[in-house]
C-alpha cells in the first residue's frame, strides 16, 4: 500500500472512539491505545483497519518487549477489537494464529514480577535537582512533575498535546480527557511543575497544535510524540543518574504512590 495513503487512512481512523457508547475511562484507554496502534500501522505503512493478524501479532510482540503488564495488553487488544467491530469487520484476534500468539504472550507478562512501586516525594526532588539546565533536562523535569502531580498513567501522559495546558495565573490546568486537572504552583521552584512544564514549552518553542512531550537526539534536534516505553527510559535513566536504583522504577512509578506524597512538593 502507498506511504501517503496509509497514513491519510490511519491518521482519519485515530478518532474513532469519540462519541461511542462507553465509559469515560475506558473511552479515554481505548482511544489513547487505538491511536498508539493506528499510528504504529501509519508508519509501515499498513492499514489499521482491517488489520492483517499477522500485523496484529508484530504488534503484540512489540508491545510484550516494551515490557507492559498483560492488563495493558488485554485493554490494547480490546480497543483494536472494538474498532473493527465499530466498522463492521471481524477482529484480527479471533485468528487462531492470534489467539495462540495472544495467550504465549499474555501468560508470559502474568508470570514477570510486577514491582512497579511509585516515587516519593523525596526521591522525585532528588531525581529533578540533579538534572542540567539543556532541553533535553528542560522536557524531562516537566515529563516526571507532571506525570507525578497528575497522577497520570504514560498512555495519557504521551498523549498530552500543547493546547492541554492552559496556563491559570501561575497554575495550569491540565485538559485530560474527561476531566480537567488544576496544578498549583510548588512551594520550591525546583519541583513547581506548572513553572517546569512552561518553561519546557517556551525553551522548546513547541506550537499548540503539537505533542507536548516528543523526543530530542543527541543533537538537541526535536523529534516526534514520546512513547511509553520512552517515559520509562527517561525515568529510569534520571533516577540512576540521581543515584537512585531502578529497580521497580518505570513509567509507572509517576501514577502510583499515595495523594499524601504529591502535596508534599
Amino acid at each position: 500500500m502507498d506511504r501517503d495513503e496509509a497514513a491519510k487512512t490511519n491518521t482519519e481512523l485515530q478518532s474513532l472512539f469519540e462519541g461511542v457508547a462507553l465509559s469515560d475511562n475506558t473511552r479515554r484507554l481505548y482511544a489513547a491505545q487505538w491511536r498508539k496502534f493506528a499510528g504504529w500501522c501509519a508508519a509501515r505503512p499498513s492499514l489499521a483497519l482491517p488489520a492483517r493478524p499477522r500485523l496484529l501479532i508484530l504488534y503484540l510482540a512489540m508491545l510484550a518487549e516494551e515490557r507492559l503488564s498483560a492488563s495493558t495488553l488485554k485493554v490494547a487488544c480490546n480497543a483494536i477489537a472494538r474498532a473493527h467491530e465499530l466498522h463492521g469487520h471481524v477482529p484480527p484476534m479471533s485468528h487462531p494464529l492470534v489467539m495462540t500468539w495472544l495467550r504465549r504472550l499474555t501468560d508470559t507478562c502474568s508470570h514477570e514480577p510486577q514491582r512497579t512501586a511509585g516515587l516519593t516525594a523525596a526521591q522525585l526532588r532528588r531525581i529533578v535537582a540533579a538534572m542540567g539546565d539543556d532541553l533535553a533536562a528542560f522536557r524531562d523535569r516537566a515529563l516526571l512533575l507532571v506525570g507525578f502531580a497528575a497522577r497520570l498513567r504514560p498512555a495519557e501522559l504521551v498523549e498530552l498535546n500543547v493546547a492541554d495546558v492552559v496556563r491559570r495565573g501561575e497554575g495550569i490546568e491540565l485538559l485530560v480527557p474527561a476531566r480537567r486537572i488544576l496544578i498549583a504552583p510548588g512551594r520550591d521552584p525546583i519541583t513547581c511543575t506548572p513553572l517546569a512544564v512552561c518553561s519546557w514549552i517556551d525553551a522548546a518553542a513547541l506550537v499548540p497544535s503539537g505533542p507536548l512531550f516528543v523526543g530530542i537526539n543527541r543533537w538537541g534536534q526535536r523529534g516526534g510524540r514520546l512513547s511509553e516505553r520512552g517515559v520509562t527510559l527517561i525515568v529510569q535513566a534520571r533516577a540512576r543518574k540521581a543515584g537512585l536504583s531502578i529497580e521497580g522504577i518505570s513509567a509507572d512509578s509517576l501514577h502510583l504512590g499515595s495523594r499524601d506524597e504529591r502535596r508534599l512538593l
